[in-house]
Parts: structure tokens; C-alpha cells; sequence
């Protein structure tokens, strides 16, 4: 068979999956979420997908390599959406705690430019995403700052083992914790965000409840 024979057979194949994945689609956006940690967060977003009753073919996410700092999951983010370009909205989803490529991150997704007009966000965590987990519980506004190497994140992680003991990264066990507590979660987050219209810092804040209120939004 010559190559060019190869090539048409090839691209007829692709052009099949498309269709079948396009027939497989709800009729709202396609939205691709990439996460900086391998199973927690991941963990978190397909739960919430099922609670939302989201079609998976709608809301895909992006976690096969955990454990990326902010840039490198940017770059993943971008990597992975280049790959299968159909989607409205891409979100990243990363900490601040003390990385030293956040601030590129950020830059990073500011000046980035999509194929097909979509677009792409910084769904970011001060100090971490354990921090937006905690908001389903109480709202605070006490600084996390860790002495010298050591990880803000550690210090919230503590504290969230109030509402949920023996909380772990990666463990699927703090998702019975959460029920019917988003809405709260959102109501704190939104809080915070005005408490810091005044207080020349952003620790501790979360952008996670605009995501979460965008999902809930889509089949609507």
C-alpha cells in the first residue's frame, strides 16, 4: 500500500473520531481543565462533574503528569489543548505556595493566544488548592506563610484536617466531607476576594469558585 494510500486512510480515521466525538458532545461548551496535582484536585473535578451532571465528553481533564510547577503545567495545558484544539475554555489550575514560576505562569497565560478563539485562564490557590477546600467549612483570612523552605500548604493542610481528619493529598476521602457545602465554599471565596480589595495582600484567596460557578453554569 503506497503512502499516499497510508495518508487518506489515515487522516478518513481521524476525521471518523472527530465525528463520533462531536456526536457524543452535550450542547454547551467544551472545556479542558488542567491540574497541577496529580489526584487530588483531579479527584475533586470529577466528583464535582458528577454532581453538576456534566457530560465527561464536555469536561475533559488534563492529569497525567502530576507534580508540575505553574509554568510547566501551562505548558501542558497548552500542549494538551494543541493536540485536540475543539474546546471553548481552557483552565489551569495551580498554587501559589513558594513556586518560583508562578509569576511566569501568570505571564504565560496572559499573553498566550489559542487556535479557534478559545480561551485560557488561571484558575490559581493561595497558598494552595487545599485553601479553597477549607472554605467549605469556614472562612478565614489568616495568612499562611511557612518559615524559610517550608511549604505554606502544610500549614493549611493542618488546619483542614479540623473538618477532615486524616486528610491526605491524593485520597479520595475528604469528597464525603464536601456534600452540599460548594455553595458556601463560593459564598467564602467571594468574601475574601472583597476583603482583599483593601488589604495589600492575597494570601490566602482562591479563583476556584469562578470555575465552579461557570461549571454549574454550562447546562443552563
Amino acid at each position: 500500500m503506497g503512502t499516499d494510500n497510508l495518508f487518506r486512510i489515515g487522516k478518513a480515521r481521524k476525521a471518523e473520531m472527530h465525528r463520533r466525538k462531536i456526536a457524543s458532545r452535550s450542547p454547551y461548551d467544551r472545556v479542558l481543565i488542567a491540574c497541577e496535582g496529580g489526584k487530588t484536585e483531579p479527584h475533586y473535578f470529577r466528583w464535582l462533574i458528577n454532581n453538576f451532571g456534566l457530560n465527561r465528553a464536555n469536561v475533559v481533564i488534563a492529569d497525567k503528569k502530576g507534580g508540575l510547577d505553574p509554568k510547566r503545567l501551562v505548558d501542558y495545558a497548552i500542549e494538551e489543548f494543541n493536540k485536540d484544539w475543539d474546546f471553548d475554555h481552557v483552565h489551569c489550575v495551580f498554587d501559589r505556595d513558594k513556586h518560583t514560576t508562578y509569576d511566569a505562569a501568570i505571564d504565560k497565560i496572559r499573553s498566550v493566544r489559542l487556535k479557534g478563539g478559545a480561551k485560557i485562564h488561571a484558575i490559581t490557590s493561595i497558598p494552595c488548592f487545599e485553601f479553597w477546600l477549607l472554605l467549605y467549612f469556614n472562612y478565614t483570612t489568616c495568612q499562611y506563610e511557612a518559615p524559610l523552605n517550608e511549604s505554606n500548604c502544610e500549614l493549611v493542610v493542618s488546619d483542614l484536617k479540623t473538618y477532615i481528619p486524616g486528610y491526605e493529598k491524593g485520597s479520595q476521602n475528604f469528597l464525603d466531607y464536601l456534600t452540599d457545602k460548594t455553595e458556601e465554599a463560593i459564598k467564602n471565596a467571594k468574601q475574601i476576594e472583597k476583603y482583599h480589595e483593601f488589604s495589600e495582600t492575597d494570601n490566602p484567596s482562591t479563583k476556584m469558585y469562578i470555575l465552579i460557578e461557570y461549571l454549574k453554569s454550562l447546562k443552563r
